[in-house]
């Protein structure tokens, strides 16, 4: 990776558009400021990966911060100069994993289950551009001083290793600014359901869902989950040696239509058959606007090594899902009263025979929620202000959660089928979500939250203080 190292162009402004990540390079937005301690921890480390076969590929990680107590780490691929990494890879897709202790290390060096999931998302073999990011759930600070290295491995069938670096406390890394991610970062959730086609590693009915999420004016990072209760083989009889690979399509599932290639590449990443959360995730060049409006669809195929082609899970996207507050059974409009609690401006049911839902004009109301139903909260209170939520009965265990940069655990429930933005919240009340949910909130201030119950069921589960 010595081609990155220039006097002539600031590292900082290379690196990122070496991972094909468009990242501002001035001292703006949450970047590093020039000034920055050399003590401190910046917005952006990354590390070289250093090929290990005869294939020459490199690379990079990159972790980049991405809140308070979030990070998102990439990969990116490149061939020797003058070989193209398409054929190099052949089809075959590339699990990434971030294992304990550096590379010169003989013992404890698997991959990280404590204190953050050290599955990253597999390199798309069939893709032209070897990127792929993932989300962890641990801020930038516990990234950088981990003692820890990254393997790149040859398939999931040949764990070989294909590309290394030592990470956190192993090396120093080479820093660099962060994202520049705008204010109030929206996410829309759409469901993946069973393709007639179905295949044959994933041959039982298996759905998914496929999650936009805003991160600058330019990019979106794309991520898609199977539903199948944990890993790939988790789900399957036998071992699993392809990985699974998504594209966004032209056109509709009805219809059809090839990957798309502008006016972004859709090409997104592959997920692992060990990984237990059975996703996958890539930073999309293109606007959240543009994503969100795009008349496309998803496909999610088995890995093509051997020829499987099948698109197993699809749904529709963008512009072809239609899914919007207007297709809810059931509207509730909420506002703020001030700080101190929510209120109920307005209820609206159609489609179905819906008992009372809550008061109108009451402040922290209940809500009497009934399974089956699909709910639209409109929160005329807004979400940079006051991010509405559905939580269990501990305090911030929350399930859905509009708040920008953040996420509830339930949210890539298929089923759920949840969709957020600015305006508020839609999603299906589903028995998953009863059995758990028990308040609803403002993530901000703690005052503004009233009970969810399911109708004819009383108080759902979970107990706690306030207004549980």
């Amino acid at each position: 990776m010595d081609a990155f190292r220039t006097p002539t162009l600031s590292i900082f402004c290379l690196l990122p558009l070496a991972l094909g990540v468009l990242v501002g390079c001035d001292s703006g937005g949450s970047g590093m400021d020039e000034g920055m301690d050399e003590g401190s921890v910046p917005d952006q480390i990354s590390y070289d990966l250093a090929a290990q076969t005869d294939d020459g590929i490199s690379g990079t990680v990159t972790f980049w911060r991405n809140g308070p107590n979030s990070s998102l780490v990439t990969v990116d691929l490149d061939a020797p100069d003058g070989q193209d990494l398409e054929k190099i890879f052949t089809g075959v897709s590339h699990p990434v994993h971030i294992h304990n202790n550096s590379v010169s290390d003989d013992e404890n060096v698997g991959i990280v289950q404590d204190p953050f999931n050290g599955y990253l998302s597999a390199v798309n073999g069939r893709s032209a551009n070897g990127t792929t990011a993932r989300k962890i759930d641990v801020p930038i600070e516990d990234l950088a001083s981990f003692n820890g290295h990254v393997n790149v491995h040859e398939s999931p069938g040949n764990r070989n290793v294909l590309a290394q670096t030592d990470i956190g406390a192993n090396e120093n890394g080479t820093r660099g600014q962060g994202l520049n991610f705008v204010d109030d970062r929206r996410t829309t959730t759409y469901p993946l359901e069973a393709s007639p086609t179905y295949g044959s590693v994933l041959s039982d009915v298996v759905s998914g869902t496929v999650r936009f999420e805003e991160l600058t004016d330019s990019q979106t990072l794309v991520t898609y989950s199977l539903d199948t209760d944990g890993s790939v083989n988790s789900a399957t009889s036998s071992t699993v040696e392809v990985a699974q690979i998504g594209h966004i399509h032209e056109n509709t599932v009805e219809n059809g239509g090839g990957i798309v290639s502008s006016p972004f590449s859709g090409y997104l990443g592959s997920i692992a058959p060990t990984d237990p959360a059975a996703r996958s995730s890539r930073i999309i060049n293109a606007s959240f606007d543009d994503l969100a409006t795009y008349p496309g669809y998803v496909n999610i195929h088995e890995a093509v090594a051997d020829g499987r082609r099948g698109a197993f899970v699809q749904g529709n996207i963008g512009g072809n899902a239609g899914e919007t507050r207007s297709n809810a059974d059931v509207t509730i409009t909420v506002d703020n009263v001030g700080n101190s609690a929510w209120e109920v401006a307005g209820v609206n049911v159609t489609n179905v025979s819906q008992g009372d839902v809550t008061q109108v004009g009451k402040e922290n109301p209940n809500f009497a929620f009934e399974v089956g139903t699909r709910y639209g909260i409109v929160n005329s209170a807004g979400r940079s202000a006051h991010p509405f939520a559905v939580e269990t009965g501990t305090d911030e265990d929350y399930l859905l959660r509009q708040e920008s940069g953040q996420s509830g655990s339930l949210e890539d429930d298929s089923n759920i089928n949840y969709v957020e933005d600015e305006e508020g919240v839609t999603f299906t009340y589903t028995q998953t979500l009863a059995d758990r949910v028990a308040a609803y909130q403002c993530t901000f201030h703690g005052s503004m939250e009233g009970n969810v119950q399911t109708d004819g069921g009383g108080d759902s589960g979970g107990s706690g203080s306030g207004g549980y």
